[in-house]
């Protein structure tokens, strides 16, 4: 009776790991080719505008680190569309 609950286990234990790589793989896939899809403006509007929202956070603290952010976040998609 051991032997067999034992041998269930790893088999289970086995499975599991085979699962979670497999979906792994599945999740990574699916990631890549949402990133590939994009386009490079597209890709750079939306790094820019996360850099924005940083800048927001700081515009009250510090209000020069605030306005290089935004500064960068233009030149960042001016590079892109030109």
């Amino acid at each position: 009776m051991t032997t067999a609950t034992l041998h269930s286990d790893i088999q289970r234990s086995r499975f599991v790991q085979l699962a979670f790589g497999a979906l792994s793989r599945l999740a990574s896939s699916a990631l890549s080719r949402r990133a590939a899809s994009l386009t490079a403006a597209a890709s750079a509007s939306i790094e820019a505008q996360r850099v924005r929202e940083l800048a927001y956070s700081y515009s009250k603290t510090d209000p020069g680190f605030a306005a290089d952010l935004y500064a960068a976040a233009a030149r960042h998609e001016g590079l892109v569309e030109a």
